[in-house]
């Protein structure tokens, strides 16, 4: 099922107006804070988050915004749906899981999703294997002596990745043999020998995550190969995209031009509650001054050029009113886009 295919109920969020109010109220004057859910400040997606903050900061006399840890996009959207966040960042496949109740909300559905605010990326994930641990191939990270890291449990991009594998039909097996390590401590397990392979991911066609950066800066790392079969899976999976990219962000020779990867959009969610105004502000100073944010996570978008802020939305799910506003009154509004309520 496509969002496009998904009733009201699933984006909507629905709300007794309570909550939301006591955390994007006024702070005294006339500054309003809101909370955005971030899956920690070493992935891109939070530091980006994170350099979009110091901005808003530096730019509004307004609008107090504050990013705050939550362990990953799905449990922003729980913390959303317990009006306890006013915005987030979250991948649209994630997105999509939440609105069908598919996992990692199967067990624990929610009422839906935010609002969507404008594209933060794209995610380009691939394996890479450590000198000296024999992994040649994909079919190699299935051998019982090699111990894999696959992302942490609860983010997004690991349920992403373990649909991926589920669907190719090794992820049982790759579960096996994984390590359980969260990215502050995957560069020092790496040291430590535990780990032979592991999924990495660029940004933007631009750079690696924090972690990532760290893991290259202290072992011999190089490409593995996807096999023919490992990517013919991993491309008749349901809501992914896969592409063959040339290697970038690493700062060593990972042994070949290209890789195989499977991808993720990534986005801000504003919620209903958040008023059109410092929505509109929050992507107005985003356009207008992308460039310092870049100056923090050199992924940071160049949103002055408007097919970079709205190339992510996902069908059938409404555009934050006050987003909407801004994109109308820059020209940029398309008809065939919903704006929400």
């Amino acid at each position: 099922m496509t969002p496009s295919q998904i009733d009201r109920r699933s984006f909507l969020k629905v709300s007794g107006g309570a909550g939301i109010a006591a955390l994007a109220g006024c702070l005294g004057g006339d500054v309003e804070a809101v909370s955005i859910g971030i899956p920690g400040g070493s992935s891109t997606t939070g530091q980006s988050a994170q350099a979009l903050q110091s901005v808003v900061q530096d730019q509004s006399d307004s609008i107090r915004f504050d990013t705050e840890d939550s362990g990953g996009d799905p449990a922003s959207i729980r913390l959303f749906n317990d009006d306890e966040l006013d915005g987030y960042t979250a991948s649209n496949f994630i997105s999509t899981a939440a609105m069908n109740d598919d996992e990692p909300f199967a067990e624990d559905p929610v009422d839906g999703i935010a609002y969507q605010g404008f594209q933060i990326g794209v995610l380009e994930l691939h394996w890479v294997a450590l000198d000296g641990s024999g992994v040649e191939t994909t079919d190699d990270l299935l051998d019982d002596d090699i111990t894999v890291w696959m992302l942490p449990p609860g983010w997004g991009l690991r349920q992403l990745s373990d649909t991926v594998h589920e669907s190719i039909g090794i992820l049982d097996e790759l579960e096996e043999n994984e390590v359980d390590a969260d990215t502050s401590d995957i560069a020092g397990r790496v040291d430590e020998g535990d780990v032979d392979a592991l999924i990495s991911y660029g940004a933007n066609g631009v750079n690696l995550p924090g972690w990532a950066t760290e893991v290259d800066a202290r072992a011999d790392l190089y490409a593995v190969e996807h096999t023919e079969e490992f990517q013919e899976g991993a491309a008749a999976t349901e809501g992914v995209n896969t592409d063959t990219i040339e290697i970038y962000g690493y700062d060593q020779d990972m042994g070949a031009d290209e890789v195989f990867t499977w991808q993720e959009t990534f986005q801000f969610f504003f919620a209903e509650e958040m008023s059109d105004d410092v929505a509109y502000e929050v992507a107005e100073i985003s356009h207008n001054h992308w460039e310092s944010a870049r100056e923090a996570q050199e992924a940071y978008l160049d949103h002055s050029d408007f097919a970079n802020m709205v190339g992510g939305y996902m069908d059938g799910v409404p555009i934050h009113p006050g987003v909407a506003d801004f994109l109308e009154d820059e020209g940029e509004w398309d008809d065939s886009w919903e704006r929400g309520e």
